[in-house]
């Protein structure tokens, strides 16, 4: 039995800020990003999805630095603009385009 990994990848469009229940819930209704968010600083979640931050290594988020961290990528994967994860074999990064520019998940989080 052949055993591959596909590429994933995730296109998030986020015309509006996060905030609440009611901006999730609509997020889910499109299909696009769901419970998004950062299990861990480097680990990220996108409904059943969950691949870690290529090259990122983030203490514990039961830490005070961990929780700075994890607080950082979920404040990144909040932004307005288009993000787009790609993964492959458990490990990916997100982009964020927007008016102000491009910005990486990875780099960010470095």
């Amino acid at each position: 039995m052949l055993n591959f990994w596909m590429p994933v990848t995730i296109l998030v469009l986020s015309l509006t800020p996060y905030s609440g229940v009611g901006a999730q819930e609509g997020l889910s209704s499109l299909g696009a990003i769901g419970g998004a968010r950062a299990y861990w600083g480097n680990d990220i979640e996108f409904g059943e999805t969950r691949f870690t931050l290529h090259g990122v290594t983030c203490p514990d988020p039961t830490t005070e630095d961990g929780k700075r961290a994890k607080a950082l990528a979920d404040t990144f994967l909040r932004m307005r603009g288009i993000m787009r994860c790609e993964t492959s074999n458990g490990s990916g990064d997100c982009v964020h385009r927007s008016p102000s520019g491009i910005r990486n998940l990875f780099e960010v989080m470095l």
